[in-house]
């Protein structure tokens, strides 16, 4: 979710504290900024795109992290506006670090929130990365506070309920869409269908076909599915797949997604291409996030490069 969405999740959470929506006020202050704390991960992206994905949303969203920062942002808030205990400072700073990695496990990029015991980046896939219902809702709540005080309460009460009723339909519109797919493409198993939020469609959703000796990738729009892209199968077995799996490469998009697809293109002279691709995200015609893997005719990596976007030159990995 978007720094300004998280903000305003926070001044709504804060309203049930009883405190009043000022810039003086410690637990206002504690539960509007820890929950937009956790992104100041951004700052990884001073070291280039490559390390903010690799980073963003991993150590800074944890449950050990999100104690330490409302520990340390609250006690700070504590020392310069000594109006309420301690407790309920760091209280009220909690929610709204917690409120923060819990949108990020809405959509598809997950969270690392058992950090450091897992690198899993944890995930329900079901709104976007920005929802503009929700954003829309807080943002509501936000101005009626700004008119009126005595209304902060009963606004982000009513933000809350409409966003988890938002919620539930789009818990049911998955649910629905991976059934109506099983049914048009005969699959049996649930197992092999995955639904995934469409990257700026808030109304359209993506899925992922695992049947047989291949893997569909497609989108659903006004109900009616659609295959983008079709893939050979993920082949462990593969030597030169193999081989790849043992690089940087591989353990970066083991970290970066659940649903990385590994797929080996054999060359006459001996040379071997292993792409890696990130079936989440689809856009201008192609996966936003994939990777090649390059092998001598020994099957050793000879180079690896990570790229971040269709038709835009990647990054060099380096050993």
């Amino acid at each position: 979710m978007d720094p300004i969405t998280h903000g305003l999740v926070g001044i709504a959470l804060s309203a049930f504290s009883g405190h009043t929506m000022q810039l003086n006020d410690p637990v206002f202050l504690g539960c509007t900024l820890g929950a937009m704390l956790p992104d100041l991960d951004i700052l990884a992206h001073l070291k280039g795109r490559l390390n903010y994905l690799m980073n963003h949303r991993g150590a800074s969203h944890s449950l050990m992290a999100l104690t330490g920062m409302s520990l340390g942002l609250g006690t700070t808030l504590y020392l310069i506006y000594p109006t309420t205990s301690w407790w309920t400072v760091v209280l009220w700073t909690l929610i709204g670090t917690l409120s923060h990695s819990i949108l990020d496990l809405l959509n598809s990029f997950g969270a690392e929130l058992l950090w450091p015991f897992s690198r899993k980046k944890i995930t329900v896939d079901m709104i976007m990365l920005t929802d503009p219902i929700i954003s829309c809702l807080f943002l509501g709540s936000f101005m009626v506070s700004l008119r009126s005080a005595d209304f902060s309460r009963p606004s982000a009460s009513i933000a809350i309920f409409f966003s988890l009723l938002y919620l539930g339909y789009r818990q049911i519109g998955r649910l629905k869409t991976r059934n109506k797919l099983m049914e048009v493409y005969s699959i049996k198993s649930r197992a092999e269908v995955k639904v995934l939020p469409a990257m700026y469609h808030p109304f359209a959703w993506n899925f992922i076909l695992f049947q047989g000796d291949s893997v569909r990738f497609g989108i659903v729009r006004n109900q009616i599915p659609s295959i983008c892209r079709v893939l050979p199968k993920f082949d462990k077995d593969n030597p030169s797949v193999s081989n790849a799996l043992e690089g940087n490469l591989a353990e970066m998009f083991c970290q970066f997604t659940p649903y990385y697809h590994v797929m080996a293109h054999d060359s006459d002279s001996g040379e071997c291409l292993v792409e890696f691709v990130d079936l989440r995200y689809w856009t201008k015609g192609d996966f936003l996030y994939t990777g090649n893997v390059y092998l001598n005719e020994n099957g050793e990596i000879s180079y690896e490069i990570f790229n971040h976007f269709p038709n835009q030159e990647g990054v060099l990995l380096s050993y």
